[in-house]
């Protein structure tokens, strides 16, 4: 008889060890997700805010100058590949490509 009580304690203990172990399994698992889960909540968060920096910017520096981006993107195209452009001398590109390049506009002839 007291080899029974004591196999019966024993397999009470051994199973409140085996669930003790997979509760403690599943609260890790739970705790893996969640770090994963708030890490792409930041990574979103981040890229998020890089958007809205980038529309900031572009909103602060480019406000009314929509055209003039626009020649200067397609500027850009055509030396990527080498093409030869004609820009009128009094163009607003025209200072602006300067400007990059370091180059000065030349001064008209009276």
């Amino acid at each position: 008889m007291v080899k029974a009580e004591n196999e019966k304690i024993a397999a009470i203990d051994f199973a409140t060890a085996t669930e003790t172990m997979a509760d403690g399994a599943r609260r890790a698992e739970i705790k893996k997700a969640e770090g994963i889960r708030q890490a792409h909540i930041l990574a979103a968060e981040g890229e998020a805010q890089a958007i809205k920096l980038v529309n900031e910017a572009a909103n602060m520096y480019f406000v009314g100058n929509a055209q003039l981006l626009r020649r200067l993107e397609t500027v850009e195209k055509a030396m990527a590949t080498n093409a030869k452009i004609v820009v009128p001398g009094n163009a607003q590109l025209v200072n602006v490509i300067g400007d990059l390049a370091g180059v000065l506009p030349l001064a008209k002839k009276d």
